[in-house]
C-alpha cells in the first residue's frame, strides 16, 4: 500500500505491506536509526515515538494504520548542533550511558510533560514506567526530567489532535479484496457481510503484532476499525456508561464518569500494561481475545456489563457473562462486530473493587485477579453481591458459591471470613494452585472487611 504520513513536521510518502512495523520504516526505509528495537513486545519502551500526540511504542502499530498520523521521532526534537532542551536537560544531568534507552526515555519524558507540565517525583515516575534502563540509573533520568520541568519545557509543548479520516492511501491490486480501512461501522459491516469468514480485525494492534513478530503467519485480510468515531466514544446514556469497544485505556482511566462512578474499572485501565500501551490497546481487543488472564472480563462481569454486538442485520446485547464460549473463543459471528460494552451506574450504596496480583505490581500479567461487587442496605445486609475471578481456568467466571453464600446476609466479620474460605475452595486453578486459592480468598476478605471498616468509622464520626 502507498499512502501519506507527517513525520518530523514535514509531509511524506510511504510504500509499505500493511502489517509493516512503524519501527522498521523508521529504522530501515527512511534511515532514522534513533528509534531502537529492544523487546520488539511493547515491553521496553525503547521504540517509543509521538504519534498524534500520543506516546505509543512503534514496534506495535502497523503501516496499515500510518495514512494521515502525524509521527514525531527523537530526530524531531533537536540536533547534535542545537538539541532539544529536554535533551539538553539530560545530558547535563547525567542521565544518558549507552544511550541505547535515551530516545525512548525522551520521547515518553516529551509526552508526560505534554500532559503534565509540573509533574511531582511519583509522577515522573509512573511517565516512565513503561521504559527500561539498566546501565544510567533512574535517579538521573528522574532529575532531568525534573529540570526540564522547572525550565517550564511542558509549557512550551503545542497541543496535538486525533485525527479521526484514514489519510490519503492508495491499495495495490492484490490488496483491494484484503485491506480495508472503513470511515463507519455502516462501511465496516457491509464489508463483514462479504469478507467476514477470513477478516482479521484492528484497533490497538499490541496483541496481534506481537503474535506476528514470534512467527504466527499473516492473517489473509485485514480490516482496521481503530478510525471509526462512534467505536471510540464514552458516554452516558439512560444511567449506563457505554464504551465503545475501540476505546483505550487510557481514554477510559481519565473518562471523568469512569472516576466517579467506577473505581474498580479505573483501576484495571490503570494496571494494565505502561503508558505507551494503554495509549494503544483497546478494551474490545482485550475482551475479543478472550485471554482467561485478560484484566477487564472479571470487572465488567462484576458489574453487571452487557456487550452489544452488531451486524447489517441488527443489534444483540448480552450479559458478558455470555461472551466466551472457552479459551480464546467468543460468541461473535464472523459478520458482526462487538461495537461497545454498556456499564450500568452502581448504586449509591455499593462498593466495588478490582485486585490484581502477578510478579510486579502492574506492568505485568494477572497469576490472580479478582472484581468484587456489593451493594448494601442501611442496616448493613448484602442485596447484591458479584464476584468474578479471571486467570482460573479457560475463562474469567463468577464465583456462584459465595454470591450465594453473601446475598440477604448481615456483613459482620464473622462472615468475612468465612466469604474468604468459601471463595479459597470455588476455585481450582491448574497452576499454584494452592497459592491462588489463598490469594483469592484473602482478597475476598480484605474487600469485605474494607466495607466493615469503613462503617465502623462512619458510625463511630
Amino acid at each position: 500500500m502507498k499512502f501519506d504520513m507527517t513525520l518530523n513536521g514535514k509531509n511524506i510518502s510511504i510504500e509499505s505491506s500493511p502489517l509493516r512495523r512503524l519501527l522498521d520504516i523508521l529504522r530501515e526505509d527512511l534511515g532514522l536509526t534513533g528509534t531502537k528495537e529492544g523487546c520488539g513486545e511493547g515491553e521496553c519502551g525503547a521504540c517509543a515515538v509521538i504519534m498524534d500526540g500520543m506516546l505509543v511504542n512503534s514496534c506495535m502499530v502497523p503501516a496499515i494504520q500510518l495514512p494521515g498520523k502525524h509521527v514525531l521521532t527523537i530526530e524531531g526534537l533537536g540536533s547534535p548542533e542545537e538539541p532539544d532542551p529536554l535533551q539538553r536537560a539530560f545530558v547535563e544531568e547525567g542521565a544518558v550511558q549507552c544511550g541505547f534507552c535515551t530516545p525512548g526515555m525522551v520521547m515518553a519524558s516529551r509526552f508526560l510533560l505534554s500532559q503534565n507540565n509540573k509533574p511531582d517525583k511519583e509522577q515522573i515516575r509512573m511517565g516512565l514506567a513503561g521504559n527500561l534502563c539498566r546501565c544510567t540509573g533512574y535517579e538521573r533520568i528522574f532529575r532531568a526530567v525534573e529540570r526540564a520541568a522547572g525550565e517550564g519545557y511542558g509549557e512550551t509543548i503545542e497541543p496535538s489532535f486525533f485525527l479521526s479520516t484514514p489519510g490519503s492511501f492508495e491499495l495495490c491490486e492484490n490488496e483491494k479484496n484484503r485491506i480495508f480501512i472503513p470511515h463507519s461501522t455502516e462501511e465496516a459491516l457491509a464489508i463483514l457481510k462479504t469478507h467476514g469468514e477470513v477478516i482479521t480485525l484492528l484497533a490497538g494492534t499490541t496483541d496481534i503484532m506481537v503474535q506476528l513478530k514470534n512467527g504466527r503467519k499473516e492473517p489473509e485480510a485485514l480490516m482496521d476499525i481503530s478510525r471509526i468515531p462512534e467505536l471510540s466514544s464514552i458516554s452516558l446514556e439512560n444511567d449506563s456508561l457505554q464504551i465503545g469497544s475501540c476505546s483505550t485505556y487510557s481514554r477510559i482511566y481519565s473518562n471523568p464518569v469512569v472516576q466517579s462512578h467506577f473505581p474498580a474499572l479505573q483501576t484495571a485501565a490503570r494496571l494494565n500494561g505502561a503508558i505507551t500501551l494503554q495509549n494503544r490497546a483497546t478494551l474490545g481487543g482485550n475482551l475479543m481475545t478472550a485471554s482467561p488472564a485478560a484484566d477487564m472480563p472479571p470487572v465488567l462481569m462484576a458489574l453487571g456489563a452487557k456487550a452489544v454486538l452488531r451486524s447489517t442485520s441488527g443489534s444483540r446485547e448480552i450479559s458478558i457473562t455470555e461472551l466466551w464460549t472457552g479459551y480464546r473463543t467468543t460468541v461473535r459471528l464472523p459478520e458482526e462486530i462487538l461495537v461497545g460494552i454498556k456499564v450500568p451506574i452502581p448504586s449509591e450504596n455499593s462498593r466495588q473493587i478490582f485486585y490484581k496480583r502477578g510478579s510486579r505490581s502492574m506492568l505485568t500479567i494477572a497469576r490472580v485477579s479478582l472484581a468484587g461487587y456489593i451493594e448494601i442496605d442501611e442496616n448493613g445486609s448484602i442485596l447484591e453481591p458479584r464476584f468474578a475471578v479471571g486467570t482460573m481456568g479457560k475463562t474469567a467466571f463468577m464465583l456462584e458459591d459465595l454470591q450465594n453464600f453473601l446475598r440477604g446476609r448481615d456483613l459482620t466479620e464473622d462472615i468475612a471470613i468465612k466469604a474468604g474460605n468459601i471463595a479459597s475452595g470455588s476455585v481450582n486453578p491448574r497452576k499454584t494452585p494452592e497459592y491462588r486459592k489463598q490469594v483469592t480468598g484473602n482478597l475476598v476478605k480484605k474487600f469485605l472487611l474494607g466495607i466493615i471498616e469503613e462503617r465502623n468509622q462512619k458510625e463511630e464520626q
